[in-house]
């Protein structure tokens, strides 16, 4: 992985983009690119930038985040639909609403619902987001997009590895057979089951942050 660096966009550039006014950690070659395009900021890489700090257990979400929402819509061909699909050549995901009634598997990070998966009748995931995907939870996402995901999904959240991501404060898996609140013996644990009620962020931004992901992940092996 090439160095970050931070990018500090001028004020009137993030206020015409509605960008709250943080540094921005991008590659050297973003930096560079940007400082000879005069002010054209790269958005990708800024949000991508954005995941990668955010994936880090003492981030500061809650200044990030609103930056990295604004992005992915910059981002995003948002037709205005509740579903869309993120896809590439060997993933594919279903993005929209999921019935957090029922089984699902989640992505959280600390108390937090960051997304939900349910298997859909093909054997493929459809997922809802409900808060920016920070590098950590759109990789989850991401190893689950192919083949049997949900499965594996599964497999994934009865790992020990997942519990250590979780006491450390990263995005972790776990599965919640009676609903998302609905804990193994079936009582209710309060501060998850008032988190059915989320409303599930736009299909067409949570794909833009998975597409952003995948292919700065792929930039990243080449």
């Amino acid at each position: 992985m090439q160095p970050m660096i931070e990018l500090h966009p001028r004020a009137d550039a993030l206020r015409g983009l509605g960008l709250p006014a943080i540094p921005y950690p991008v590659a050297l070659p973003a930096f560079k690119a940007a400082v000879a395009n005069d002010g054209a900021l790269p958005l990708a890489d800024m949000l991508h930038g954005l995941q990668l700090r955010a994936a880090h257990a003492n981030a500061n979400h809650d200044r990030l985040e609103p930056a990295m929402a604004r992005l992915a819509e910059l981002l995003a061909a948002d037709d205005g639909g509740d579903v869309t699909i993120a896809a590439g050549d060997h993933w594919w995901l279903e993005v929209g609403p999921v019935d957090l009634d029922g089984p699902v598997v989640t992505v959280q990070r600390g108390d937090s619902l960051l997304a939900a998966l349910t298997p859909r009748s093909d054997g493929r995931l459809r997922v809802a987001a409900y808060r920016p995907l920070d590098a950590r939870a759109a990789g989850l996402l991401l190893a689950f997009a192919a083949g049997n995901g949900w499965q594996r999904a599964l497999d994934a959240a009865a790992g020990v590895g997942q519990r250590f991501a979780g006491i450390e404060g990263a995005a972790y898996i776990a599965y919640w057979e009676g609903g998302i609140g609905i804990g193994p013996d079936g009582s209710a644990l309060p501060e998850w089951h008032a988190q059915r009620t989320l409303p599930a962020r736009r299909a067409a931004h949570v794909a833009a942050e998975l597409d952003t992901c995948h292919a700065f992940g792929l930039r990243a092996t080449r």
